[in-house]
Parts: C-alpha cells; structure tokens; sequence
C-alpha cells in the first residue's frame, strides 16, 4: 500500500488543478487560487513520501509531470485569461481569441520545462529555469494583488495588458536557462549559499513586519518577489 500514496497524492494535485479550472471558469477565483495552493502543497508531499517510503517509480515521475503541467500550467492561464478577459479591451471577439492564444505560451513554456526537467539526469542544487509550480505560485500572487488592490492598480493605463504582460515575461523564464535557487543544499557554509540564507532571513523578517501590521496575506508575495531578485542576482554574482 506505502508505493501507492505518493500516486495519491499527485492525483490530488491534479484534482485540485483541474478544480481550480472550473472555479475559474465560474469567475470563482479565490477558491480557483487557494486549489492551486492547496495543490502545490500535495505536490511537495508527493516527492516527500517517495523518498521517505523509498517509492519512487518512473510511472510517479510522469504522472508528477502531468499533474505539474494542469495544476501549475494550464489552471493559472484560465485564471489570468478569466480575470483580464472581463476588460473592455478584450470585449471584441477578435481580441478576445488572441488573449487565449497568447495565455496558451503559459502551458506551452510549461510543457518544455517539464521535458526538459525530466531528461536532466545530473542532479543540481540549483534549478535550470523557473520551476513551474513557483511560476503558479507568482501568477496566482499577482492575481490576488491584482483582485484586491484593484482601486490602486486600476489607475494604471491599461493594467491588464500590464498583468499579462508580467505573467508571459515570468512563464518565458521557465524555458531561459538562468538559474533559480532551490533548498538543496550541499553543504551548509554561508558562503556558498548566501543568497539562499538572505532570501530565508529576509522573508522571516518580512513575515514578523507582516504580522505586526496586519497584512499576513502579503506574506507569499514577498517571499516570491525575493525569491525571483536573489535567484537572478546570484547567476551575475558569484
């Protein structure tokens, strides 16, 4: 039964992608975010109780792979193509049509990351390209700020093609070969994973900032704008 439960779990994940796709589509979009939150939480579990259960499969690694592509591809495309679809720049047909098209980059970088994780055999302790479940993790964050500071980004000239702008810039850096940082670690010396300790030290700082001024729900968003600036930083710092 133990080889089983890491296949559970990535089915949840999938479920729960293609959960937050419907709710999109219903113009849900809380539920549609906290699905891809609570998928990327069975998506760690999974690659967790394999290594604990020693259960690892190749069926689980692509199974993983496809759960990645609906969950963290697919689903945060329909959410950004439902939430800028709205604007009366998209109302005609025509531009209707290309705002699906163009969101369809998002699956597509997606599906070529995962390709080409999967055919890396040397093992790494950074990662090559964005990972695809922290690509999720930052649409889904500027989705949320966009929903509820609308007041303030609203006064922005034409804030949506600014929001998908950002969200094609950021699935772009799934298939760049720039590196991104990851908690692997080969030894634990400050020199050799500075950037990582500063991002860590920075976001728990940010979280007790957060904390005290009531603003928890930012938390995310920090940690992955951090994320994003030290990552980038450390490919032209060494």
């Amino acid at each position: 039964m133990q080889k089983y439960i890491p296949n559970i779990l990535t089915s949840l994940n999938l479920l729960l992608g293609w959960t937050s796709v419907y709710f999109a589509f219903q113009g849900n979009i809380n539920i549609a975010i906290i699905s891809i939150l609570l998928a990327s939480f069975f998506d760690y579990l999974d690659g967790f109780a394999a290594r604990k259960l020693n259960a690892q499969s190749e069926l689980g690694a692509q199974l993983d792979s496809f759960a990645d592509l609906i969950t963290f591809g697919i689903a945060p495309a329909i959410i950004i193509y439902n939430v800028t679809s709205i604007s009366i720049i998209f109302k005609d047909n025509i531009y209707d049509i290309f705002l699906f098209v163009i969101l369809g980059l998002v699956p597509l970088f997606g599906a070529i990351r995962l390709a080409k994780f999967n055919t890396i055999k040397e093992k790494s302790i950074v990662f090559i390209g964005l990972p695809i479940p922290a690509f999720a993790l930052i649409t889904i964050s500027l989705t949320w700020i966009y929903i509820n500071y609308n007041s303030i980004i609203s006064k922005i000239p034409n804030h949506e093609i600014c929001l998908l702008s950002l969200v094609i810039l950021f699935s772009s850096l799934m298939v760049s070969n720039l590196n991104f940082l990851s908690l692997k670690f080969n030894d634990y010396k400050f020199k050799n994973n500075k950037f990582v300790f500063i991002w860590i030290i920075l976001s728990i700082i940010s979280l007790f900032i957060l904390i005290i001024f009531g603003n928890i729900l930012l938390f995310i968003p920090i940690v992955l704008f951090l994320y994003l600036l030290f990552s980038i930083i450390n490919n032209f710092v060494r």
